[in-house]
């Protein structure tokens, strides 16, 4: 069962999931047997033909109309070990003067990209990763319908250094009955620029980029790839629209398919540029409530793992970035 407990230190919620991890003894067999404790033996449950292995569907696009049937293009599932449940009440308590916890309400779900193992996204036509970005946005707009739910993270982990844990590609998405503080955090600093400039913080970052284009790696009329001035990590890459949009889930469905193909491009370019690294996807967007306010703009975020947070990132919440954001940018433009 998962539950949240709350750290007064940094005013946010730690969520615990014992399902998600081998019991101590379990973990220490399978290290010294030689297994790596992540990779599941036997066939792939991603795959067409392992429908009965992933419990319940939840959504899928597929030519028949029969449920769990092989003949799917993207399909969504729930997380067979979810870090939230949708089950799971969202009522707090409170264990003496500073103890507090709460149920773990939420949902925990998985978008399987495709039907093929070994294909990941960047190498799929821009349709297909159009009917990918579409039913993502279906399934967060779905979630925002149930008031419990405060903020939804979609992300997509690729390779064992960015936290995958299955080969076959998939992203994931987790609603949450609390908005974590780093993005209150993210939109309070927003807000407080728009409230002092009477514009939002991100397209302002965004114009400037576009008219210095030293960091702008790829644009298309609808949306521009940057590689930020403050990049944290090497090759950091943040795509967003050109025009004012608060939320992921309210995109045009005739955008989609600009932000398909520009994305395609940029994941090509990390693929054949930096021999298809390790890397972190996450989509930034405004909280409920939110979605039509002026200080926020969503946008894509690409974090390649080609370095490790060691003691004085850890330590300090600082980052050393060793790459230039203008030579990541240069690099990635002549591919």
């Amino acid at each position: 069962m998962s539950l949240l407990r709350y750290d007064l230190t940094t005013n946010d919620w730690v969520i615990f999931a014992p399902e998600r991890s081998r019991r101590p003894h379990e973990w220490k067999q399978a290290l010294e047997q030689g297994e790596h404790p992540k990779r599941a033996a036997g066939p792939c449950p991603f795959c067409p033909g392992s429908e009965g292995m992933t419990g319940q569907e939840i959504c899928a696009v597929r030519s028949s109309s029969t449920p769990n049937a092989p003949d799917w293009r993207v399909r969504v599932i729930p997380n067979k070990f979810p870090a939230l449940r949708i089950e799971e009440e969202s009522l707090r308590f409170q264990e003496g003067p500073v103890f507090r916890y709460m149920g773990g309400c939420g949902a925990h779900e998985v978008i399987i990209e495709s039907p093929e193992h070994d294909r990941i996204l960047a190498q799929h036509p821009v349709d297909h990763i159009e009917l990918v970005i579409r039913t993502l946005q279906q399934r967060f707009n779905d979630l925002l319908k149930d008031r419990r739910f405060q903020s939804i993270v979609i992300f997509k982990n690729h390779g064992e250094q960015a936290g995958t844990s299955l080969r076959h590609p998939h992203c994931q998405l987790i609603a949450t009955p609390v908005v974590p503080q780093m993005l209150r955090w993210r939109h309070r600093i927003a807000t407080e620029y728009f409230d002092q400039m009477g514009r939002c913080l991100y397209c302002v970052l965004m114009q400037e980029e576009l008219s210095a284009g030293r960091r702008v790696v790829a644009e298309n009329s609808d949306f521009a790839a940057i590689a930020p001035y403050a990049s944290h990590v090497p090759f950091e890459l943040r795509i967003c629209p050109k025009q004012h949009q608060a939320s992921f889930g309210w995109i045009d469905a005739g955008q989609l398919k600009s932000l398909a193909e520009l994305l395609k491009t940029v994941l090509t370019k990390l693929y054949i540029g930096l021999d298809n690294p390790d890397f972190n996807l996450t989509i930034n967007t405004a909280p409920r409530g939110d979605e039509d306010e002026d200080y926020f703009l969503w946008h894509l975020q690409i974090l390649p793992r080609l370095t490790t947070a060691a003691g004085f990132e850890l330590g300090s919440g600082m980052s050393i970035n060793p790459v230039l954001p203008e030579e990541a940018a240069d690099f990635l433009r002549t591919i």
